[in-house]
């Protein structure tokens, strides 16, 4: 949190520095984004509300009367796609990148510190970059996976009862770095709780999840199952546990599982409270549950 109202001032004094080498010239933001590629199920929420803040503070003058103009490249969830489009920003000259997507961003990251750019990964990214010393360039800004990854063993703990001890627990995961991410954390939590963690990979795109929901309900038989799945995979997710009878009142998700176009993706009705899965327990508490 402290490096999250540390990364406001440090981009108020890039953006005032701009303002004045730039005169009146706008301030450029790079923001990638996925709108056709397999997380657009995101994409297409996520960077309309990123220019529709802009257009906010540019009605109420800008920053110093200097007007923001934000890029945007639409990467297509692609890592070299990300890099070209990082490189056309910096051509631009970008004085913020506003990053998508964890494999993007952790091929992104050296760069951003080599060449002195911020670059924020909101909710995503590499959790280390919480460590300003080591990434001076990078702002995670929101909960990282690692956060998320505590939150929701937490979240899991209160709900049986307080105790995880001979608990058994899945992790239904997207098979990327981002998916990954959060292992070393839940690996850690287990042999601390005292539960048994199995996971369960979904290969990309994410569009088929019946051998795993299967192998979670019948075989496994979990008490929680944490699901960290984005793009379209949350919502199969939601429609194969509840085919395969597990109750979705014991499943929480990472922040991007469990939206209301997830929901309606899955034919589930909007909140009820036996077929909807918890949902970001690591930033803010739940209200579906």
């Amino acid at each position: 949190m402290l490096r999250s109202f540390k990364l406001l001032g440090a981009t108020a004094t890039m953006l005032a520095f701009a303002t004045a080498a730039f005169a009146q010239k706008d301030i450029v933001i790079g923001l990638q984004c996925d709108r056709t590629g397999p997380t657009q199920t995101v994409g297409v929420f996520l960077c309309p509300g990123y220019h529709d803040y802009i257009a906010l503070v540019n009605s109420k003058g800008g920053v110093g009367g200097v007007k923001i103009k934000a890029v945007e490249i639409d990467h297509e969830y692609k890592v070299p796609s990300a890099v070209e489009s990082y490189e056309r920003h910096k051509k631009e000259g970008a004085v913020l990148i506003g990053l998508y997507g964890t494999p993007q961003t952790l091929a992104l990251t050296q760069r951003l510190t080599e060449d002195k750019i911020a670059g924020t990964s909101p909710g995503f990214g590499a959790a280390a970059a919480a460590n300003g010393g080591r990434f001076p360039y990078l702002f995670p800004i929101a909960a990282t996976y690692w956060s998320q990854a505590a939150g929701a063993v937490q979240f899991a703990k209160d709900k049986l009862g307080g105790s995880l001890k001979g608990k058994k627990i899945a992790y239904l995961f997207y098979d990327n770095p981002a998916g990954k991410e959060p292992l070393p954390v839940l690996e850690a939590l287990a042999k601390d709780e005292g539960f048994e963690m199995r996971t369960f990979a979904v290969p990309p795109p994410g569009v088929e999840m019946g051998a795993q929901a299967l192998d979670i309900a019948q075989r496994f038989k979990p008490d929680f199952v944490i699901a960290h799945l984005f793009g379209r995979s949350p919502s199969v997710s939601i429609k194969e546990l509840k085919r395969v009878g597990y109750p979705l009142r014991k499943v929480v998700s990472f922040v991007w599982g469990a939206a209301e176009a997830n929901i309606e993706a899955a034919a589930a009705s909007p909140w009820p409270r036996a077929t909807t899965p918890c949902s970001s327990p690591a930033w803010a508490p739940t209200t579906r549950c």
